[in-house]
């Protein structure tokens, strides 16, 4: 993974940590062990706000799991090809449809160098929507 990559991969956790983490602290204050405790009562609105927003984050949520679960084994097998390639130091403009396409049998590795060379294991690929 890119360097860029991890530093988006590690905001998004950051976010999502801080998101439950503030979701944490207004449910505890949906339920105080007695009401004068906090000093206030939540009003309509405001729980027909958080209601709001953890249903749209629920909603998004789930059409981001449709969308990733929507994607061919194809288009999933070329992504992890792709990355191996890059992961062996192989600049992804030099891997040609051809290699990606290409079965194990049919990739070329005798002039590679065993630092270059890769390993796919092809009966153990499977994909669980």
């Amino acid at each position: 993974m890119t360097n860029c990559k991890k530093a988006k991969v590690g905001e998004i956790f950051r976010e999502a940590g801080t998101a439950f983490n503030k979701l944490s602290e207004m449910t505890l204050l949906l339920h105080p062990k007695n009401e004068l405790q906090n000093g206030f009562k939540w009003s309509e609105e405001e729980l027909d706000v958080l209601r709001t927003c953890v249903h749209r984050f629920a909603v998004d949520l789930n059409k981001l799991s449709h969308h990733i679960k929507s994607r061919t084994v194809s288009q999933i097998r070329t992504t992890l090809k792709k990355k191996a390639f890059e992961d062996a130091g192989i600049p992804v403009r030099q891997v040609t449809l051809n290699m990606l396409n290409a079965t194990e049998n049919e990739v070329d590795v005798e002039g590679l160098t065993g630092e270059v060379k890769l390993e796919f294991d092809g009966s153990t690929e499977e994909v669980n929507a």
